[in-house]
């Protein structure tokens, strides 16, 4: 196979860490808006259902089931009537203000940057993310990420969302790149590493909760490069990849 130059990167949970910004966030909208009192339940209730119902939401997003805007609200209003709270009793447009605080949040995932600066010695670097354009803009400015890729490319601003192919490859027309050339990694199995080897690029699974695979066939890809725990373990297998001639 051709030597690699490009790799293209998932973001949340890849690179910044989605899960737990995102806590954080749901945490301070909880006690901002006093809804231990108003609904009776814990934080840690209301942050376990809101995520129940937004991957639930995000994955007919990705599907084209529904829209961007119907995302941003209905997660929060269908969480908060599973919490038994009244339509006319939700706080007003909390989906702003969790918009406005969970992007400028900087948890990394382990090792994130010191990943970022030996890719860069070794490859051009890009994000492929589904996602909305100025919240993962704001992800990877208040971070730094912004400092080490060339290109981002979202599913709000190309209108296709992983494992969509599409997104994929206009990834590599905006680099130029042939998926020969290039590698892409991401932390979810249904999206990153289906989207990756269906869009023809060489794919490695940043499986950071150590789940199996499902027995879809796809680990036994030609095109699928493996599964790794740590994004320092995944940096040396594919600084190698970069390396060899």
């Amino acid at each position: 196979m051709a030597k690699p130059t490009l790799l293209l990167l998932d973001l949340d949970n890849t690179l910044w860490d989605f899960d737990a910004n995102a806590e954080e966030a749901l945490c301070e909208l909880f006690h901002r808006h006093h809804l231990h009192l108003r609904t009776g339940h814990s934080v840690d209730h209301f942050v376990r259902t809101y995520k129940n119902i937004n991957k639930a939401y995000w994955k007919r997003y990705e599907s084209r089931q529904v829209s961007k805007d119907v995302l941003r609200v209905a997660r929060f209003t269908d969480t908060f009537l599973e919490l038994g709270l009244p339509a006319e009793e939700h706080p007003p447009q909390v989906w702003e203000e969790y918009l406005e605080i969970c992007p400028v949040m900087t948890r990394m995932m382990p090792g994130a940057i010191a990943f970022l600066e030996e890719m860069r010695s070794v490859y051009r670097l890009g994000l492929v993310t589904n996602g909305f354009d100025q919240t993962q803009l704001k992800k990877i400015q208040v971070t730094g990420i912004q400092d080490f890729i060339e290109l981002m490319v979202t599913s709000e601003g190309l209108g296709a969302a992983k494992p969509e192919p599409e997104i994929f490859h206009h990834a590599l027309n905006l680099a130029s790149v042939p998926a020969a050339e290039t590698l892409y990694m991401g932390d979810t199995w249904d999206t990153d590493v289906a989207g990756g080897i269906r869009a023809g690029i060489r794919t490695a699974w940043y499986n950071h909760s150590q789940i199996p695979p499902p027995a879809d066939g796809l680990a036994d890809h030609p095109l699928y490069l493996g599964q790794f725990g740590s994004l320092l373990e995944a940096g040396s297998f594919l600084a190698g990849l970069g390396h060899k001639e």
